[in-house]
């Protein structure tokens, strides 16, 4: 077994939102809530600037490290109600400051979920956003449906073998408590560490092996049908598998992989693997079904592993 940070996709009852499990986990574990933002890529604006948008999330931290964050997906949708309320977010052109505000903009008050960019920036609050003194925008205000503030995704810290058992039970057993429910369109996210297959033989064997192998796994597994942005490996990346050798640099692979259409909508992402500068450096597999059943989704964790292990030694 080997550390792996999990996403779990889950849904809040009917006038709850995420804010309120990360608030009773911060509680039960005797750590701090922290309250801030996320950054999602939303595509451009009509004449061509980066659309980021930045909806509101919260951390769990235990004994001053990070356990948890309960964030938007963009991918839960089915589920939600159509409503005219609506709540305000922010959005901003600028990748890099949007991921600056991620990073930087927590805050104990929900209030002050901008506090660190009004203090860098001496931003000044308008009805259109926040501008910094000499009247540019760095953030615009937007709105989005309230009920989007159910959608709960769980990002837990990278677990430790003897802690994925007690946490993973915790917040699940937790999240049902308070009325949490399963998606439809639901998936949990594996993410394992991706230094041990930075070689080309491994590179090619990891790709090679989860195409022959890919439905008897998923038969294993169980993915969720309705989990969107699942698939094979598209096919000129299979092929640059096949006619490479494993005297050949990783870095030329890699870029070959990239050039053959390596994306991250599929069972298997490997961009973390293969990027040069990748925002995850793990191997995330993708095509676990959503769940609140912490043994379940421990027994295919454990399958995972196995994998993994038998791809590494060859």
């Amino acid at each position: 077994m080997t550390r792996v940070g999990l996403e779990l996709e889950l849904l809040a009852p009917d006038g709850k939102t995420r804010d309120d499990l990360a608030r009773a986990l911060a509680k039960q574990a005797g750590g701090a809530l922290r309250l801030g933002l996320k950054y999602h890529g939303a595509g451009h604006f009509p004449d061509g600037r980066p659309d980021a948008r930045l909806t509101p999330a919260s951390r769990v931290d235990v004994r001053g490290k990070w356990l948890a964050s309960f964030v938007d997906d963009p991918t839960i949708e089915d589920d939600l109600p159509p409503t005219s309320e609506r709540r305000r977010i922010a959005r901003t052109d600028d990748v890099r400051l949007a991921a600056w505000i991620e990073r930087s903009c927590w805050h104990a008050k929900p209030t002050h979920r901008f506090a660190a960019l009004t203090k860098t920036f001496h931003t000044t609050e308008t009805d259109e956003g926040l501008l910094d003194p000499w009247g540019h925008p760095l953030v615009l205000w937007a709105d989005e449906p309230l009920q989007r503030a159910r959608v709960c995704e769980v990002v837990l810290r990278p677990l430790e073998p003897k802690e994925r058992k007690p946490v993973l039970t915790r917040v699940m057993k937790l999240a049902t408590s308070l009325g949490f429910t399963v998606p439809q369109e639901a998936a949990v996210h594996a993410h394992f560490d991706a230094a041990p297959f930075r070689s080309t033989a491994l590179l090619r064997r990891l790709v090679l092996t989860w195409t022959h192998e890919r439905a008897a796994w998923r038969t294993r597994f169980e993915p969720n049908p309705r989990c969107r942005k699942l698939g094979p490996f598209p096919a000129d990346v299979v092929r640059v598998a096949e006619v490479a050798t494993d005297d050949l640099p990783f870095e030329t692979v890699a870029a070959g992989y990239l050039l053959g259409g390596l994306h991250r909508a599929v069972d298997l992402n490997l961009l973390g693997l293969v990027e040069q500068h990748p925002k995850q450096p793990t191997v995330e597999l993708r095509c676990l079904p959503g769940s609140l059943d912490a043994e379940a989704t421990l027994s295919r964790l454990a399958q995972a592993d196995a994998f993994l292990a038998r791809v590494q030694r060859g």
